[in-house]
Formats: C-alpha cells, sequence, structure tokens
C-alpha cells in the first residue's frame, strides 16, 4: 500500500508535528504535509491550543494546489463539532485532495474512524497505517488522557557514582547549567511538577521555570502522606496555588485525601486520576527522589524517565542512590559534559515505539523550538 516517498512525506509531518509540543496540549502534536507531482508544495502543523490545526494550517497556505494532491497528516483528521475548531474534515473535503495517508486512528470516541469514514465517503482515497507506530508515540499523551491520566515523566540528576544528594540526603547541585536548562525548557512544557516531602524538606524548591522561555506555568503537585506541608515554604510563597495530596483523616493541612495504597504511600493512581480529570494535566512531570521514583515503576505508572549523569562523584557511601531505570534506553545526548538518557518504558499502556521524543530533541538540539 505505500511507498519510500510515502514514508519520506510522513516522516517529514512528525517532523513538523512536533514544533508543536508545549503549545497544543491537552490536544496531541499533529503534522500535515501537502504533496504534489511528488514535491511537497507546503506544511502545517497545529501550533497553539485552540488556533487552527495542523490541516487547516497547511491548506490554507497551499490555496488551489491542494486541488488533486496528497496530504500525510499524523492523525486522523477530527470530524466533531465540540471543540474550539471547524472539523478538519471539512477543510479537507472541499479543498479538492485526491489522496489522504493518515499515521493513525484518533482514539478519542468522538473521532476514531469516523473521520476517515467521512473523507472516503466524499471520494477521497484514504490510507491509513503510514509510520503507524511513531505516529502514536507521538500522540501518546494524547493517547494518555483517553485512559484518564497524564503522561508521566521521572526526571532525576545523579552523580558518576550514582548518587542523588550528599550525606544525609543534603542538597547537592549535581547538573551542569546545560542540563540544567533543558530541564527548566520541560518544565516549561509541562501542565505540573510533582514532587514527594522528602524533597519539600530537605530543598525547599521554588519548582518554578527560569532562564528559558516557558510556554506553560506547571502547577506545583506535593505528595505530603503525614500532612507536614506548611505555607510558610518557598513553594507556597512562589505559587499562587500548590496542590497537595495528602492520606485520609490528617487534619492541619490544607489539600486533597486520596486512598493509602498497599505500600502504606498515597495511591499514586487515585492522584494520576485527579491530576488527568479535575486539573486537566496532559504531561506531569515528577522530579523524584528514589523512593517516590521506585514507587511509580513498581505500579507501572511512569511512561518516561529523563536520567542527568554528571562526571561529578559525590563519594560519601550513605548518600542517597539513584534507582536502576529497567527500561530500555531510547536516546542519549552529552549537554556540556552531562549525559541526558532518555528511556521508555515499553509496558506502559501508551508506549508504542522506542521513538526519541520531541523534548528529547528539543534538549539535543536536533529540533528547534518554534517559540
Amino acid at each position: 500500500m505505500f511507498t519510500l516517498a510515502d514514508q519520506s512525506f510522513m516522516e517529514e509531518a512528525l517532523r513538523l508535528a512536533m514544533r508543536g509540543r508545549g503549545g497544543v496540549e491537552p490536544n496531541p502534536m499533529v503534522g500535515c504535509v501537502i504533496v504534489k507531482d511528488s514535491q511537497i508544495i507546503t506544511g502545517g502543523y497545529h501550533q497553539i491550543f485552540g488556533h487552527a490545526h495542523a490541516e487547516a494550517n497547511a491548506l490554507n497556505a497551499a490555496g488551489e494546489h491542494a486541488r488533486g494532491a496528497t496530504a500525510y497528516i499524523t492523525l486522523e483528521p477530527c470530524c466533531h463539532r465540540e471543540k474550539k475548531t471547524p472539523p478538519c474534515v471539512t477543510h479537507l473535503i472541499r479543498a479538492g485532495l485526491s489522496r489522504i495517508v493518515v499515521g493513525c486512528f484518533d482514539p478519542n470516541p468522538s473521532v476514531n474512524g469516523a473521520g476517515c469514514r467521512q473523507l472516503r465517503e466524499a471520494g477521497i482515497q484514504v490510507d491509513v497505517g503510514m509510520r503507524e507506530a511513531q505516529c502514536r508515540q507521538l500522540a501518546a499523551p494524547f493517547f494518555a488522557r483517553m485512559l484518564h491520566r497524564p503522561y508521566v515523566t521521572l526526571k532525576w540528576a545523579q552523580s558518576s557514582d550514582g548518587k542523588v544528594a550528599g550525606g544525609g540526603g543534603r542538597r547537592v547541585q549535581i547538573s551542569n547549567p546545560a542540563s540544567t536548562l533543558a530541564i527548566h525548557a520541560l518544565r516549561g512544557r509541562s501542565d505540573g511538577i510533582m514532587v514527594g516531602m522528602a524533597t519539600v524538606v530537605s530543598d525547599d524548591p521554588e519548582l518554578t521555570v527560569r532562564g528559558v522561555a516557558a510556554l506553560r506555568h506547571p502547577l506545583p503537585v506535593v505528595l505530603d502522606t503525614q500532612g507536614r506541608f506548611r505555607a510558610t515554604c518557598r513553594m507556597a510563597q512562589t505559587h499562587a496555588e500548590v496542590l497537595v495530596f495528602h492520606g485520609p483523616g490528617v487534619s492541619g493541612v490544607v489539600g486533597q485525601a486520596v486512598p493509602i495504597g498497599e505500600d502504606r504511600r498515597l495511591a499514586l493512581a487515585a492522584v494520576l486520576r485527579e491530576l488527568a480529570t479535575r486539573y486537566n494535566m496532559t504531561h506531569l512531570l515528577v522530579e523524584c527522589g528514589p523512593t517516590l521514583a521506585q514507587s511509580f515503576i513498581d505500579q507501572n505508572l511512569a511512561d518516561r524517565v529523563w536520567v542527568i549523569r554528571s562526571a561529578l562523584a559525590i563519594g560519601q557511601v550513605a548518600a542517597p542512590t539513584a534507582v536502576e531505570v529497567p527500561y530500555p534506553l531510547t536516546a542519549q545526548v552529552m549537554l556540556d559534559g552531562d549525559t541526558l538518557s532518555e528511556y521508555l518504558n515499553p509496558s506502559s499502556p501508551v508506549f508504542f515505539d522506542k521513538t526519541p521524543s520531541a523534548d528529547f530533541l528539543l534538549a539535543s538540539g536536533a529540533m528547534t523550538p518554534s517559540v
């Protein structure tokens, strides 16, 4: 069904789609390329939530040249009207395209095959499944939303001897400025940043985005089993809102109670559901110590892991040690002497392909941000 040319054009649509990272959520990243006479005449991507989708941007740029052309789209075009923009299927039909190549179906129950069906009923040839695994992986956070939870990234920095802090958990700056900037850029594309209460006590972090242009202003999320969070910490002084989850029956702290799991810690699955359904989070960055990281891994609730490995050695046997990442390495890059490693969890319900993420490509300099 597909040719090498189809593959090349869909790869270009994937690259375009990634430029929307951080601006389009809770919508998925989507790219569209218009091809005529075996040449790309234009392309477009979804740039900002609530604004025109990829298909509309590409078709507007193509104008009358789109008639009789082929469109390569990473995700099935939308056909429903319960949203901020007109259905893309209508644009595509009116443009007079002869063929549409779709990467994967849209998991939204309001679409999920209906968009392609309407295009075929209008007489357009529709071929689905070009680079399907990569297209699904690109939209993994959107697929996670269909499961009523955010896409979860665990992140930590560790020394050359595998330590994440100094003796007694004392805060030590492990990552270098280049790595720190990459993490702040990731923060600025996330909806929430989660930490455990141990991190609040030991580091007193602000959890702000610094040194980069922030597309989003992530909400701080604290897991506080015993109700120790206080409004005097720097985080509470810096943000208008801090979301605190605590155990049932805890008094003296403002927050939201969730059940305690079998490990006698807060039930992470319940927390994730609340973050997705009540706070509309698509991307959750968990800046975790070893205990919280292991809990996410053990409960199969981590979708991705970023580890910054430094050449710095802590040299203290009793210092906290990083957990072992049980997932295969997806990509790796040097950042001025630090090593950034990205791992994807193959057991995640939203794992489809071992492909480096848009976040990783931005951090590695392989892709220039659009904003």
